[in-house]
């Protein structure tokens, strides 16, 4: 699952945000360190105790990856925990 990052060059170092998630934002001096920030952020975001019904969205399919919008990946067990969670409440809900 890859979520998008809109990286803006700052006067000093870099800032990004998610696209998908109001208020998942990041920095870092480097674009190295914001790539790392980005995958923190997005895997803190998404994750959520096993009994939440909040559900995070999946990614937006029409954003495509260009110079400012970068395509982060999330952790494999996050994104996994992620689908059972989605899988679960949708299965209470029918």
């Amino acid at each position: 699952m890859k979520y998008h990052f809109k990286v803006r060059k700052e006067d000093v170092g870099y800032s990004a945000y998610c696209m998908e998630f109001e208020g998942c934002v990041t920095q870092g001096d480097s674009m190295k360190e914001l790539i790392e920030n980005m995958k923190e952020a997005l895997n803190l975001y998404v994750q959520e105790p096993a009994d939440s019904k909040d559900l995070a969205p999946f990614p937006n399919a029409s954003i495509r990856k260009s110079k400012e919008v970068i395509e982060v990946s999330l952790d494999p067990e996050v994104a996994s925990s992620f689908l059972a969670r989605y899988y679960r409440i949708m299965d209470e809900t029918s």
